[in-house]
């Protein structure tokens, strides 16, 4: 069975374009049942039609894209952001485990997101990813950010502001909070592109620290004591002593 679309973006020479785009390369997959140029207008079709999936455009002049999600108390479609910019939106988005593209859209990265959205379509798809997008939106410039990370049997969510530090094992990560520990199906290559500097630092192949929570530093053996006693080693690749000790004290 096809995967239905609706496609909601204010210019129509967007709109054509992704229109065609399914068409041509993934016709065999993909059914675009209706176009619209608005927030207003997407969400009349949504509700008549009963999409699989949305491409949504985060930029439009009367309510940009996320204003969407209000309208709805229950979610049964999955979206996929379309975004020319806005770098604060992107991180928004994938912290609260959803999928973007990015214009103008290519055809690797395209097939990258419908792929991603064939192999999670049989989960239950939660309104509670949405919200957790809107509050990111709210909240991008306080210390609030919640992310959602994945785990083996599902997704779990975990704010920023609680992680003392993340560790490398293997493909895997390891979130060690104030309260307990995760481990995250993703590198920590991934995770860290997720909680970004200047909160969070990169101290060695292996950790990731809230360098809220480095209690001291001892440069006899370079490694760093964590709030909760947990010793982490530096190495001097990723930082030099100096640059630590400017990132802890400033």
């Amino acid at each position: 069975m096809k995967i239905r679309v609706i496609i909601i973006d204010d210019e129509m020479h967007a709109r054509s374009f992704l229109r065609k785009f399914c068409e041509r390369y993934f016709g065999d997959r993909i059914e675009v049942i209706d176009e619209c140029n608005s927030v207003e207008s997407g969400v009349r079709s949504i509700k008549k039609n009963q999409p699989d999936l949305i491409f949504l455009d985060v930029t439009m002049p009367d309510e940009d894209g996320f204003e969407l999600i209000k309208y709805f108390d229950k979610i049964n479609f999955e979206i996929i952001f379309t975004t020319a910019h806005k770098e604060f939106a992107i991180k928004a988005i994938r912290n609260s485990a959803l999928d973007y593209l990015v214009k103008p859209i290519n055809k690797e990265d395209f097939e990258v997101a419908i792929t991603r959205y064939e192999s999670k379509k049989e989960l239950k798809i939660s309104i509670d990813r949405f919200k957790l997008l809107t509050e990111n939106i709210n909240n991008q410039f306080s210390d609030k950010q919640r992310i959602v990370f994945p785990v083996k049997n599902g997704f779990e969510v975990i704010q920023a502001n609680s992680i003392v530090y993340c560790k490398s094992d293997g493909s895997y990560t390891n979130i060690i909070t104030i309260e307990k520990e995760y481990l995250i199906t993703k590198s920590l290559k991934d995770i860290s592109e997720l909680l970004i500097e200047p909160q969070f630092i990169r101290i060695h192949k292996s950790y990731l620290v809230n360098r809220n929570y480095i209690k001291g530093f001892k440069s006899e053996e370079y490694n760093l004591e964590m709030i909760n006693g947990s010793i982490i080693p530096v190495s001097d690749t990723f930082f030099t002593k100096k640059k630590l000790i400017d990132a802890i004290t400033n």
